[in-house]
């Protein structure tokens, strides 16, 4: 019977070594440490996760941008890139072209007419005798505006002078009622146009 009291005593002991609290204290401090350790690897992956996903993202775009970069080489393309600015040169040359036309109407007008009035003048108003100062004169005269008729009514001398800017076209009559110096100074304004 000793020997039984001897096991006895030894379960007593070993079951006071084994304190079955402390054990399931220790497995749940295990457990909640199994669960920290479970979620924090779920929240990394998740996080390494989203990055490939965004890195995915970029790759691709950059792989897209890379296809068009080697198709811009592509012969056809430069062709019609060529053919875009040849385009674009023409079409800022004929914006210039109407910003010019806007901002002097007149002035492809006058230019027009300019020319047709050389084309119709004679080669004799062109080449004046070096001593005929009368015609040097009324060649002056012509150059700036000015042309001198007759009235055939009155017989009054008339000058006719058209404005600087061609709008406009003035006749003055020449006559001996104001002096020649104030004569010239209108005509000079009229020619002008200062006033």
């Amino acid at each position: 019977m000793e020997r039984q009291s001897d096991i006895i005593k030894e379960i007593i002991a070993l079951k006071d070594k084994f304190n079955s609290d402390e054990q399931i204290e220790a497995f749940k401090e295990v457990a909640e440490n199994v669960r920290k350790f479970e979620e924090i690897t779920t929240q990394k992956s998740e996080e390494l996760r989203k990055e490939l996903r965004m890195l995915n993202r970029k790759l691709t775009t950059i792989k897209a941008g890379a296809k068009k970069s080697t198709d811009q080489n592509d012969p056809n393309f430069n062709d019609l890139i060529a053919k875009h600015e040849r385009e674009k040169f023409e079409l800022d040359e004929l914006n210039a072209q109407l910003e010019m036309e806007e901002k002097y109407p007149f002035e492809s007008y006058s230019l027009c007419k300019e020319l047709e009035e050389l084309e119709n003048m004679s080669v004799e108003d062109e080449t004046l005798p070096k001593d005929d100062n009368i015609s040097l004169q009324l060649h002056l005269y012509r150059k700036l505006g000015i042309q001198f008729i007759e009235d055939e009514n009155t017989h009054e001398l008339k000058a006719r002078i058209e404005s600087p800017d061609g709008n406009d076209i003035h006749t003055v009559v020449i006559d001996d009622r104001h002096s020649q110096y104030f004569m010239t100074n209108h005509l000079w304004e009229l020619t002008t146009g200062s006033s």
